[in-house]
């Protein structure tokens, strides 16, 4: 695995070039690309995760933000958002707050939405009401 640090020394980059295999818990911080193959766990509090084209990965993950170019076989779960791409494949099951798809990639397993506690709107339904309304008319 190769890291990277930028010029502003910021952020870090990891990547997982084609032909490299890795098996076990894999952590990151950051930024990691997967371009060959990941067996295990991957896992980051509040990192971005992209499988390339090539990449495979055969694990549980449970990260920031994840961008699926590539395969993956295992449960998901994303605090931010998961993005598959056309040539994206997921097969298994994925929570996370927010699901883009592009027309062409797939999923296989069940999804569970979430919210963040701090975006969460209020839920008028389950609050007592200050003042009783009779409302009339079909619903």
């Amino acid at each position: 695995m190769k890291l990277m640090k930028s010029d502003s020394g910021s952020s870090d980059f990891g990547w997982i070039g084609q032909g490299v295999e890795i098996s076990g818990q894999v952590s990151f911080t950051d930024r990691l690309q997967v371009d060959g193959k990941v067996t295990g766990k991957v896992i980051s509090e509040s990192g971005v995760l992209i499988v390339g084209e090539a990449g495979n990965v055969e694990a549980q993950v449970d990260v920031g933000i994840c961008v699926i170019h590539g395969t993956v076989n295992g449960d998901m779960s994303a605090k931010t958002r998961i993005e598959i791409h056309r040539t994206g494949r997921i097969h298994g099951d994925i929570t996370t707050p927010a699901l883009l798809i592009e027309e062409g990639g797939s999923l296989n397993g069940a999804v569970k939405m979430t919210q963040d506690e701090s975006r969460r709107a209020p839920n008028f339904l389950s609050e007592e009401p200050k003042e009783k309304h009779r409302i009339k008319g079909v619903v």
